[in-house]
């Protein structure tokens, strides 16, 4: 992590740098294929999996808090290749912001994000699939960090990761207009660790951005005295 980010924010990951996973993207991406594969073979319900805080509170599966990439059947890739296609962007977009940030910030910022999914959901009794969250997270931030990088989406269509993110930026703005205020709530809680990461970066950008166009117009003004 470097300048664009508070020295607070680079103190408190830097402390927490011993929980680094090298390799992160190549554990989620191995635990969604065991996730897709159990699902398909009739092996083992992944719906189990699925985050259910009353299933929790009052079935005793505390297996959930443990959900598996992949735990929702509804949002799962049924085709083969979608799903391949899945999980080389997936772990692609680990890969690279670990080349950036290092594993430890990597880990920090998943396990964050994990950590606030699961308490908006635990407080709000929301079931959910915590990894669309977490993996809706670390979308962003690749988007964020890398705006200008080309995606051959499907292998086909060339799409730079900026405008990925704004697509997703969009979709959720509609989910949090249209949604409960359960599931607004929850949104916030979800998404906290992208704003907490880049909240101080985005309103540094826009300070910035207003200094340079009050000195750009005041300098016009004065250019024609």
């Amino acid at each position: 992590m470097d300048h664009r980010f508070p020295q607070w924010l680079r103190t408190f990951v830097r402390k927490l740098d011993f929980l680094g996973l090298p390799n992160l993207g190549m554990l989620v991406c191995a635990l969604g294929a065991m996730a897709y594969f159990s699902q398909i073979s009739g092996f083992s319900s992944v719906e189990k999996f699925m985050f259910d805080p009353i299933a929790i509170r009052e079935g005793g599966e505390w297996w959930r808090l443990f959900a598996f990439p992949m735990s929702d059947p509804s949002s799962t890739p049924s085709n083969p290749i979608f799903f391949i296609f899945f999980i080389l962007y997936t772990y692609f977009v680990f890969q690279s912001i670990e080349s950036q940030w290092g594993a430890g910030p990597l880990t920090v910022f998943v396990l964050l994000s994990y950590l606030s999914s699961v308490a908006g959901a635990l407080v709000l009794e929301f079931r959910t699939n915590i990894w669309h969250y977490v993996l809706l997270n670390v979308s962003l931030v690749f988007g964020t960090l890398f705006p200008n990088f080309e995606i051959l989406l499907f292998f086909i269509l060339p799409v730079k990761a900026k405008w990925l993110t704004v697509f997703s930026g969009a979709f959720l703005l509609i989910q949090f207009v249209l949604g409960s205020l359960n599931y607004k709530l929850f949104l916030l809680f979800a998404l906290f660790p992208y704003f907490l990461f880049f909240g101080p970066y985005f309103f540094k950008e826009l300070r910035n951005k207003a200094k340079v166009s009050a000195n750009r117009k005041k300098f016009d003004k004065d250019m024609w005295r």
